[in-house]
């Protein structure tokens, strides 16, 4: 795992209860310009609670599907928004967008900083179920809701000396928007 060690430092330092998901991002230095974008290569990761995904991505952890990109659609969306209802829930409506059409970037034209390749996009950026979590890291105010039945989080960004991450837990097998208990960190 010295690899992925290098690049990412998570892997050797994480219990065995703590599930990783590393997914790629346009703003890495070390990852295609390209959206969608392929699984970040790492053949010495072998842990059962580590999982490389693409972006954009859904997965499953212990029942739990959970779906995430790391494009700013947030950002991107709350730019080119003309019109909205006066005093409604924005950031709510922003990733509403994305569960209504259950596309993980539905905007077109993209914003100028994303490189969509067609072919792969319509294969790999619709979601055919709604998730019970959906991850949108975004510039904008982090946060945590219960928009539709699924928990949307925007963790914010984390960057050397501040920011914000997330802590995720899931207690029980009820609903899962009252199962959840996410707490965003700032550092």
């Amino acid at each position: 795992s010295s690899g992925i060690n290098a690049e990412y430092g998570v892997v050797d330092n994480v219990p065995p209860t703590t599930h990783v998901i590393i997914a790629p991002s346009q703003r890495d230095a070390n990852c295609n310009a390209v959206y969608p974008q392929p699984a970040p290569a790492a053949p010495h990761v072998s842990r059962d609670n580590v999982t490389l995904c693409s972006d954009p991505c859904l997965v499953e952890v212990e029942g739990v599907s959970i779906a995430l990109t790391s494009s700013d659609i947030l950002f991107h969306l709350s730019s080119e928004e003309i019109s909205h209802p006066p005093g409604s829930d924005r950031m709510g409506r922003l990733a509403g967008h994305l569960l209504h059409q259950r596309n993980f970037y539905p905007l077109h034209p993209p914003a100028e900083e994303i490189n969509i390749d067609y072919p792969y996009f319509n294969k790999h950026c619709f979601f055919d179920t709604k998730p019970d979590i959906l991850l949108l890291p975004s510039d904008l105010r982090y946060f945590v809701k219960n928009v539709q039945d699924t928990v949307v989080i925007n963790p914010g960004k984390l960057a050397k000396g501040s920011g914000t991450y997330f802590r995720l837990n899931v207690r029980g097998s009820g609903k899962i928007t009252d199962s959840v208990v996410a707490n965003v960190v700032k550092i």
